[in-house]
């Protein structure tokens, strides 16, 4: 695992010697990784907008062969080769983006534990490139407008502190709205995912229109849940890359054909 968490601990550290504070050390990397994947995950999202696109058809088909499912299975397939879509082409970006993730959380967690005092210079230094290892005496800043990126929103409101309490108030807040954003993008207007359901007797439809709207509002609310007991520099990390991902979805829409 450190082989694989070294990258981001060298960029981590790199950064944080050029801007001098590791929360917008925090921000350059993020916003980098987001950008070199953004190669990667532009197929899928533009698979996604298309998705969106033919859910009025895909409705159709299951309402003329509601009765046929392998005949509702080849015209579906139909469709989608039709309109150059493979269903299945988000799965390796996005479970691209959660390994991602936990290297960027496990170096993190490296980084702030021998921020905090708790860390071996021995073994940092073994991950680090020869020009960015660091010396006995170096003295590594956690504060971030106002706030320490080792502390948890818990933490911070505990303190009972305004001025503490507003960055994890922010993020929180901020990549719960963030994720709520970015799945709306990915959904099928309502009024047609609605609608059609409503027409159609197979209550699969019905229930998969359902769970969409769940998941629209169970995945912020999954964030808060899971980020109050996150450090700030992990959820620093959650809210810039959901941000820039609005903004990738955005371009990604633009560039995918409309039917």
């Amino acid at each position: 695992m450190n082989l694989l968490t070294a990258p981001f601990v060298n960029a981590l550290f790199g950064f944080y010697y050029l801007v001098g504070n590791l929360g917008w050390s925090v921000v350059i990397v993020t916003v980098i990784l987001r950008l070199a994947l953004f190669p990667l995950l532009l197929p899928s999202l533009k698979s996604a907008k298309t998705m969106r696109v033919l859910q009025p058809k895909l409705k159709k088909l299951q309402e003329k062969y509601k009765d046929d499912k392998q005949k509702l299975a080849s015209a579906q397939m139909e469709l989608y080769k039709e309109h150059g879509v493979n269903p299945m082409s988000g799965c390796l970006p996005q479970l691209l983006q959660v390994g991602v993730l936990i290297l960027f959380y496990s170096a993190f967690n490296l980084v702030t534990s021998f921020g905090q005092g708790k860390g071996n210079l021995g073994t940092m230094n073994e991950l680090l490139l020869p020009f960015l290892q660091i010396t006995k005496n170096f003295k590594f800043e956690m504060g971030f407008l106002g706030s320490n990126l080792g502390m948890t929103p818990a933490m911070a409101f505990a303190s009972k502190e305004i001025g503490i309490m507003l960055l994890p108030a922010v993020l929180l807040i901020g990549s719960a709205v963030s994720q709520f954003l970015s799945a709306k993008l990915m959904m099928p207007t309502a009024p047609i995912d609605e609608n059609v359901a409503k027409k159609t007797e197979d209550k699969e439809d019905d229930m998969m229109a359902a769970m969409r709207t769940q998941s629209l509002y169970f995945m912020p609310l999954m964030t808060l849940f899971i980020g109050w007991n996150f450090s700030l520099g992990i959820l620093l990390y959650w809210f810039v890359n959901s941000v820039v991902m609005i903004g990738q979805q955005m371009v990604a829409n633009r560039l995918s054909k409309e039917f």
